[in-house]
């Protein structure tokens, strides 16, 4: 499923946090990893209006960007066979939206099927740039939260455990494709989730357990191991993080602009996706796209 995967960058070490995940995705799958920065132009707004552009100074600031991006290939390809590439975007590096705008052209370019990106880089913002693809990317993103030292690429780890949340709507169960798929490649365990509220418990937590159960059994038929969990919790957000033990990653689907399912609509999803240390694949499923 994962034949290319696009890393946005900003010469920054934060965002180079999303390397080691990519790399490792990459190198299982013998997936193309390119990766890509938007040009920062000269061509910036100033208070007083625009500021005077100079075409030298824009041409090196490019030269500068596109040099980065191959020493960084260079590195983390280091000793490897992933194929890399390195594209700085035409475009301008001013707007969370104009930023978004570019990498979303040139996944579609290119036939890229997966976005792998750190949260905190310069531009790369939970509430900027990753709101704008979570939004709307037709592709799985993961995002993920960079730690304070420097990204290390080995010794190399994916996550052991994907907790995927579900609300018993197939908008929610969208996400399990590329779930499943991702939980393959790193030979990780799915553990599913529902939370319920405490005054529909005990009678909606049955019900729960039964739905989840259901969606296990397909799941472990494509050879997983496969846990179910029923949360009774009044804050549904609180309750994902706190199942989302160290070596998780989250997977929920989303849907649109909008938001997403009853499960993670709105303040529910901005929150885990702003609080949790665990990296979180996000996706919009063919249905919710438009």
């Amino acid at each position: 499923m994962f034949r290319s995967i696009l890393v946005p960058l900003d010469r920054s070490s934060f965002a180079e946090h999303a390397l080691p995940m990519a790399l490792g995705i990459a190198r299982r799958v013998d997936a193309r990893l390119e990766l890509v920065e938007v040009h920062e132009s000269e061509r910036k707004a100033t208070g007083a209006g625009w500021a005077r552009f100079s075409r030298e100074r824009d041409d090196e600031t490019k030269q500068q960007e596109q040099l980065y991006l191959e020493a960084t290939a260079k590195w983390a390809t280091a000793g490897s066979q992933v194929t890399t590439s390195a594209v700085v975007m035409s475009g301008t590096a001013v707007l969370p939206e104009t930023v978004a705008d570019a990498i979303l052209e040139r996944c579609s370019a290119t036939n890229a099927n997966l976005i792998v990106m750190a949260t905190h880089g310069l531009r790369f913002l939970v509430g900027g740039v990753a709101d704008q693809l979570v939004g709307r990317a037709h592709v799985p993103i993961i995002l993920l939260r960079p730690g304070t030292s420097e990204p290390q690429l080995a010794p190399e780890t994916l996550p052991d455990n994907f907790l995927i949340p579900l609300d018993g709507t197939a908008m929610a169960e969208g996400v399990l494709v590329p779930a499943v798929e991702l939980a393959r490649i790193a030979e990780a365990r799915c553990t599913l989730v529902q939370v319920v509220e405490p005054r529909s418990a005990p009678v909606e937590a049955a019900d729960a357990e039964a739905y989840l159960e259901r969606v296990a059994e397909r799941v472990r038929r494509e050879g997983l191991e496969v846990r179910t969990k029923v949360v009774v919790a009044r804050d549904t957000s609180v309750a994902i993080l706190d199942e989302a033990r160290a070596g998780s990653l989250i997977a929920i689907a989303t849907h649109g602009r909008s938001g997403l399912t009853r499960l993670v609509r709105g303040s529910v999803a901005a929150r885990v996706i702003r609080e949790t240390s665990s990296p979180i694949l996000v996706f919009r499923p063919t249905s919710a796209n438009g």
